[in-house]
């Protein structure tokens, strides 16, 4: 009889022990869904980051690379290089958007993590060399497109102008 006793505690204690590891998993922040809750519809043309072995960059630039991603460390943390022509001083920096319903990816932390301050230039210039930025709505392996804005605010009159707009495939990274 002493044996079922315990047969039956040890039962109902792994039976608890169980339940109590479900409530935990379900109480537990899930899996970033942004990029399956965002796909890529198709036909949409995006670029892919380039990985810091490519060659991709051609020496002559047409107004397709003047903005070029790069992938960084991880899933989602990105490098970015940016060429234009003349302008004022002031910073240069990103605003990113998921391409498809305008929803503003990591907008606390990407403008401030882009910004590049530039002299006055007058002539077709590099202004960002490999400004690292992070994109942490999504996880990793789970893309969806991102549209990457460049803007430029002026020192002087403290006005902002988009520069460019380039449509990427992105994923976010996981904290």
């Amino acid at each position: 009889m002493s044996t079922s006793k315990s047969k039956f505690w040890y039962i109902l204690l792994a039976i608890l022990v169980l339940i109590a590891l479900v409530i935990l998993f379900f109480a537990l922040p899930g899996h970033d869904r942004f990029g399956k809750d965002h796909p890529i519809p198709e036909g949409l043309e995006y670029s892919l980051p380039l990985d810091s072995t490519s060659t991709a960059v051609a020496d002559s630039l047409d107004s397709s690379t003047w903005l070029v991603l790069w992938n960084g460390v991880q899933g989602g943390i990105y490098k970015y290089d940016f060429f234009y022509g003349p302008l004022p001083a002031g910073e240069i920096f990103l605003r990113c958007f998921e391409a498809n319903d305008n929803v503003p990816l990591s907008v606390d932390r990407i403008e401030e993590r882009s910004k590049v301050v530039i002299d006055s230039t007058a002539s077709f210039a590099q202004l960002a060399n490999k400004q690292e930025f992070t994109i942490y709505e999504g996880e990793w392996e789970d893309y969806y497109a991102a549209r990457i804005e460049v803007w430029h605010r002026d020192a002087a009159t403290k006005q902002e102008k988009k520069l460019l707009e380039k449509v990427y495939r992105v994923e976010g990274w996981m904290r």
